[in-house]
């Protein structure tokens, strides 16, 4: 593989755009604990965006407790539409 594949891989993939993404942690860290750890399938839109509400009430709890502004105020369903 050259360089110029290489580069076009890194523009066009999914993959390489998702590790990319500025909230690539919160995505990674989520569906990785949903999907693999918790061994759950093919699931609901509603209950997905559940479960991530949770994961980001949690998250933007911890920082405001800590006096830091809350770094995911978009609602669930705007990051699940996001990754999609």
């Amino acid at each position: 593989m050259d360089a110029e594949q290489i580069d076009r891989l890194r523009r066009l993939n999914p993959a390489w755009k998702l590790l990319r993404a500025q909230n690539a942690p919160l995505i990674l860290s989520f569906l990785g604990r949903y999907f693999i750890e918790e061994n759950h399938g093919a699931t609901a839109a509603s209950t997905l965006a559940g479960a991530l509400d949770d994961e980001l009430y949690g998250l933007n709890d911890q920082a405001v407790s800590l006096g830091e502004p809350a770094p995911y105020p978009k609602d669930p369903t705007d990051y699940l539409e996001d990754w999609a």
